[in-house]
């Protein structure tokens, strides 16, 4: 198939339906989805085989993404569309307009805007959070995607577009354990490559889960040290000891 997406995965037997059945309700049928899993011990995997995803081995999320694109490319993919497992696709023409708007605007890169999504289950449907601290979050969020999109430093994660020849000259996300999602983005802009946030979608809807986990302050603040970090140059290299994702 020509689009491929691809879903990193560790022990997301909660978080990964909601998002298989959300691309499950896509009007956009022309994709095969690719889930690499780092080894959960839960049932994740029995999920994404019952539901006819392809399975492959993972890691952390940027060798998930790699291993993937690689399997994707491989078997024909010509766009690649990286989503995190934790997220909604809130509408059914979602990949379609992604698809169409990349196309159209001769995208070598793209990425949408995001919103948390409420989790109360009263909700019969996945729809936008009104809590008003995670309203400011992401509301700040995409003003700086947005305002990046044009220069040589952009941003970018959740939700990522690529055509399969840019990923391969790009080299993939490489080696980081945090922000190489962002990485990869200013490694294609850098390149040459046309990189801009899509408009036609709208916003992709993700959990809040690690903010209810960590702790919303505590979180808004270890992003902001990490951030501030890759700016003024630091890489955060997967080792042996990881900051952020546990082993």
């Amino acid at each position: 198939m020509e689009v491929a997406v691809i879903i990193p995965t560790k022990n997301e037997e909660k978080s990964l339906p909601p998002l298989l059945e959300s691309l499950k309700k896509q009007d956009f049928r022309g994709f095969r989805i690719i889930v690499a899993d780092a080894g959960s011990s839960d049932k994740t995997r029995e999920i994404a085989k019952r539901s006819k995803c392809m399975v492959i081995r993972g890691g952390l999320p940027a060798i998930a993404r790699d291993n993937g694109a690689k399997k994707a490319i491989s078997s024909g993919a010509k766009i690649l569309i990286f989503i995190d497992s934790d997220v909604i696709l809130p509408k059914k023409d979602f990949i379609k307009k992604s698809i169409g708007e990349f196309r159209k605007r001769k995208l070598d890169v793209a990425g949408v805007e995001v919103a948390a999504y409420s989790d109360n289950p009263k909700d019969k449907e996945f729809k936008e959070s009104r809590d008003p601290r995670f309203a400011i979050f992401y509301a700040i969020f995409n003003l700086i995607l947005k305002s990046s999109q044009k220069g040589k430093n952009p941003f970018m994660q959740n939700y990522m577009m690529a055509r399969s020849e840019v990923h391969k000259k790009v080299g993939g996300f490489g080696n980081l354990e945090f922000g190489e999602d962002s990485a990869y983005c200013k490694k294609a802009a850098r390149m040459g490559f046309k990189f801009r946030v899509l408009e036609t979608p709208g916003k992709i809807l993700i959990s809040p889960r690690r903010f209810k986990e960590k702790g919303f302050f505590r979180l808004v603040i270890l992003y902001l040290y990490f951030n501030a970090r890759i700016i003024l140059g630091h890489e955060f290299v997967i080792n042996k000891k990881n900051m952020y994702f546990e082993k």
